[in-house]
């Protein structure tokens, strides 16, 4: 039961009182706030400035606070407290060119009153709906929108987190917005009826989403009286009207009793500087009001008195093998500073030589383990350990469990030395001091999270801290991880039974635990505690710059093998990015090699994965993939062992050691991933039908699943002696290299990967580009939501029809979600955006929804598209500012830099010379799109005869010309073709 105030007054009254009484003395803060708004959509940011400098603001900040930031990061920071207790940390970043926010209520699902479960979650949904000062529903989204950003919200158990990108010019009035859902929403009526529907739609889009099912089976068990036992989500039963109960009025009174400005943390990132953005900020959100509410406590625990040790099986939806071993423990959040949980997650949760995983790989028991923390915030926390499981491991969990435990007794014994405290230490310190800027509305989220459970000084390196090994707190938790205090839950896709969790009918049995078993010494001998990581990186230094080129140079262009190199100039790290592609004739000619190089790749990164799991701690990483093309691998990180490692991912895949031992579960583990494609929302399942409709050589999962089935290991060996003949290679070199250090790596990688005369493959890929006149494919999916996809293709490749189509798709993204999510309440997933294949232009339409079919949901679609002549290109320049700046936008870190330069160069064949001109010339193709130019090409797109549509059921009417798709390699034979470079 939660505390209620020792007070006459209702909480709503008390809330009215506070807001009126904010009202009348802060009307001058709030006229000065509309006109600054007023001011900068206009674009008179002079005026909006001289407005903003306004003095009578300054009083309402009570605190101030400078974090400590790393010495790699420009930004500026500071943290202020205002009147109303909002806790406020602000970031200036004078070159941005996004603009980001986030704020953080304390307040989750666990205050859902009895009865009304979802509340939290609905009332996150309502705020978006329309307030006093900005009526329109639609009124947010479409500001956010014009300015080229986004937005959303997410509700937990302890908190709901608001947030929103925006364009720097637009920050201001889209704060003005903002705030205001945290000072007067409406909660009107006509769309508190509506987004019940939404609710429910959600509800019924993921209700065969295994992580949902799963969590539904351990709140079935676990102690009903802790506010994780209950559910979260919401439907039209836990949000009808009752008798005396109308859900809106409980909508407001929840608000007016939770959504108080001290249980609120704000993070905003702007152009503006520090004292700019507190104006801006204090005279937007010192009107939230702070209310006398009841406290939010909780002492009941996970799971009731004496119900551990407790096993559960359950039977997911998808084939999944997954043993979780739960353990409750006190609350660490504490102790952010010693972290116990983050060194023994260090310690049971290795992936190199002698681990719990290794071992259990050798074993044939399992494919892959993660260990850490699963906080529940205030209300508790537990540790974690889950193991992706052979079938030898699903068949055998008692075993799995023993090694478990086993490797936590050695941890307890051995594991408590401070050297590796000590190294942690070592590893966060290097990662702090070259931190790396991250995307403003990534960083926002974190931080407003951050300042509700950090002091303000440690907000943004709270998660670096290593201060004093305590002994004694490691033993303390390790204490925890015991055989009688442990929730076993396993995944059983075999499961028969009769008892169902409520709401998600997932099917589970409890069954009694049974003893422990014990290994035997040889089996023990196997686990070893890690020894130091020689991968942490000795050598830090930035060379000093030898060439200043702003873009990759060419130091090598031989017929097998060129390589395009670049210093960097603008972010001053001892890191850099080596990026190879492998263009084989082997890989792609039919489904069998392109199997092959699937299966032969898998085994290659599990072949290396001991040795380079000390390289990824050190913040060195590798990946190797299969594409169409031949294979791509990427080296990236601190370069003072990289070279090192780069070596030995050649080697590996030059001369691996293919272990029959190991084949059998590689190959299980991704025959057992595709078949779980056919498991996915129907929405996704019709997106991932899409390319292998169009695009050639790609085939459905399921094929690919049945082509694994059929591939031994002699095919592999006999894939890895040709894979490299008749090859060519493309390399980039970016980063802390000095160009000698770049050709050398560049000598290594021709000699392991080219061999014989380079083989011209022109033509290889292909892209169909005449899916037109009504063709359909229609899938029949396991689920109760009804789903379409339409895909709208330009008519060629060209600048001016790439322009074309990313201000049309910008232009519809939100009035097609108003449509048919808000409006008409058609489902949950709506959206409409650009999707490129092979990058030829296309746009998507996709909705999924629990009550429409897929012929209601295109007629819908069809209205949508003959109603935009009526307003599409009103907003032409706001429009295209919005793409503009997405694609002016600099990159933030090595990794994007390094990304986009590589992309120019994988758009290019071999004949090909690279162009790194390319996005300007695409921005010139959009400065000359004009509203003519735009509907005219709009017409031309949403031609009925020019579409290939995808659903979950019939979707033309019956008298309508339909070619359905059935056989796709006649399909994809059948018409002309884009032929991919």
């Amino acid at each position: 039961m939660i505390a209620q105030p020792k007070y006459c007054l209702s909480a709503l009254t008390l809330w009215l009182a506070t807001y009126f009484f904010s009202a009348l003395v802060w009307a001058q803060v709030s006229e000065q706030t509309t006109q600054a708004t007023t001011a900068v959509d206009k674009g008179d940011s002079a005026v909006a400035e001289e407005v903003l400098k306004a003095p009578s603001a300054e009083s309402v900040i009570v605190q101030s606070v400078v974090p400590v930031k790393s010495p790699n990061d420009d930004r500026d920071y500071k943290y202020i407290e205002l009147a109303n207790g909002l806790k406020v940390l602000l970031i200036s970043d004078p070159v941005t060119e996004e603009s980001a926010a986030s704020l953080q209520v304390a307040v989750g699902s666990a205050q859902d009153p009895e009865g009304r479960e979802g509340l939290a979650h609905f009332l996150e949904h309502m705020l978006f709906l329309g307030t006093e000062k900005y009526p329109e529903a639609d009124a947010y989204p479409q500001y956010i929108a014009k300015s080229g950003g986004s937005h959303n919200a997410y509700t937990s158990l302890d908190h709901t987190n608001y947030f929103l990108s925006v364009r720097p010019d637009f920050l201001a009035g889209a704060l003005d917005r903002f705030a205001q859902f945290f000072i007067a929403p409406l909660f009107t009526e006509a769309y508190v009826n509506r987004e019940k529907e939404a609710v429910q739609a959600e509800f019924l889009a993921k209700i065969k989403d295994d992580s949902r099912r799963s969590h539904s089976v351990v709140q079935a068990v676990m102690n009903p009286n802790h506010p994780a036992a209950r559910f979260t989500v919401g439907n039209l039963d836990t949000l009808a009207d009752r008798p005396n109960q109308n859900v809106r009025d409980q909508l407001i009174e929840f608000y007016a009793k939770y959504y108080s400005a001290d249980q609120m943390s704000l993070v905003v990132l702007g152009r503006e500087s520090l004292a700019e953005l507190e104006r801006m900020v204090a005279e937007r959100f010192n009107a939230v009001p702070q209310l006398v509410r009841p406290e939010m406590l909780n002492s009941q625990p996970l799971f009731l008195p004496d119900a551990l040790p407790l096993e559960v099986r359950y039977r997911p939806e998808q084939e999944l093998r997954e043993l979780r071993l739960t353990f409750p423990v006190p609350d660490s959040r504490s102790y952010f500073q010693e972290k116990p949980l983050t060194q023994i997650a260090n310690l049971l949760g290795h992936e190199g030589r002698s681990s719990l995983l290794s071992a259990l790989k050798a074993e044939g028991l399992a494919e892959s383990l993660w260990a850490g923390e699963n906080d529940y915030g205030p209300y508790g926390s537990s540790f974690v350990v889950s193991i992706a499981l052979t079938e030898k491991g699903q068949n055998n969990p008692e075993l799995v469990k023993a090694w478990v435990f086993t490797a936590i007794d050695i941890i307890k014994r051995d594991g408590l030395e401070p050297w590796r405290f000590e190294e942690l230490k070592q590893l966060a310190d290097i990662s702090f001091r070259f931190q790396e800027k991250r995307s403003p509305a990534s960083l926002v989220q974190t931080l407003a999270r951050n300042l509700h459970l950090y002091p303000a000084p440690d907000v943004l390196r709270a998660g670096y801290i290593y201060e004093g090994f305590d002994q004694s707190l490691l033993e303390l938790y390790l204490d925890y991880l015991r055989p009688d205090n442990v929730f076993v839950l396993q995944a059983d896709d075999k499961l028969e039974t009769q008892q169902l969790s409520p709401l998600y009918d997932t099917p589970y049995l409890v069954q009694k635990p049974k003893p422990l078993l014990a290994l035997t010494q040889e089996q023990r001998d196997q686990l070893k505690l890690p020894a130091p990581n020689p991968f942490i990186p000795g050598r830090l230094q930035v060379r000093d710059t030898v060439s200043k080129s702003s873009l990759p140079e060419r130091l090598i262009a031989e017929s097998k093998l060129r390589l395009w190199y670049m210093q960097d100039n603008q972010f001053d790290l001892p890191k850099s990015v080596i990026r190879i592609q492998l263009r084989s004739p082997a890989v792609g000619v039919d489904l069998q090699t392109r199997v092959q190089a699937e299966l032969y790749v898998a085994m290659v990164l599990d072949e290396l994965n001991e040795y380079s799991y000390p390289a990824f701690l050190a913040g060195l990483g590798f990946d190797v993939q299969a594409t169409a093309r031949g294979l791509d691998i990427t080296v990236a990180g601190y370069n003072d062992r990289q070279g090192l490692l780069l070596t030995e991912v050649l080697e590996a895949l030059v001369s691996p050691r293919l272990e029959s031992s190991r084949f059998a579960n590689v190959r299980g583990e991704l025959m057992r991933r595709a078949r779980n494609g056919d498991k996915q929302p129907p929405y996704i399942q019709l997106f991932q039908q899409l390319v292998p409709t169009l695009y050639e050589p790609a085939w459905p999962s399921a094929e690919i699943a049945d082509a694994m089935g059929n591939t031994g290991l002699a095919d592999l060996k006999n894939f890895g002696r040709r894979f490299t003949l008749n090859s060519q290679v493309d390399m980039l070199a970016y980063g802390n290299l000095l160009p000698a250090e770049a050709r050398q790596l560049a000598t290594l990688v021709g000699q392991q990967l080219t061999q014989g005369r380079p083989i011209n493959q022109k033509g290889k890929l292909k892209l169909l580009t005449s899916a037109r006149g009504g063709y359909e494919r229609q899938l029949s999916v396991q689920h109760n939501d009804n789903a379409l996809v339409i895909y709208h293709q330009a008519d060629s490749d060209r600048y001016s029809d790439r322009a074309h189509l990313m201000l049309l798709a910008q232009s519809i993204r939100t009035p097609f979600f108003n449509s048919i999510r808000t409006e008409q309440q058609l489902g949950y997933v709506v959206f409409a955006g650009a999707m490129p294949i092979a990058e030829y232009p296309g746009l998507v339409l996709v909705a999924q929804s629990p009550h429409a079919d897929a012929r209601r949901l295109r007629a819908a679609f069809d209205d949508f598209i003959s109603q935009m002549p009526e307003w599409l290109a009103d907003d032409l320049d706001l429009q295209r500012s919005a793409v503009l700046a997405q694609l002016q936008e600099k990159p933030k870190n090595l990794a994007e830099q390094a990304g986009r330069f590589w992309d120019e160069i994988a758009a290019v064949g071999p004949a090909g010379d690279v162009d790194f001109q390319r996005r300007k010339k695409l921005i010139k193709a959009l400065e000359q799109v004009n509203a003519v130019t735009l509907r005219t090409f709009a017409y031309r797109l949403f031609d009925p005869e020019r579409r290939l549509v995808l659903g979950t059921g019939p979707m033309a009417t019956e008298a309508e010309p339909v070619t359905k798709v059935t056989d796709l390699s006649s399909f994809k034979a059948s018409g002309k073709h884009y032929i991919v470079p």
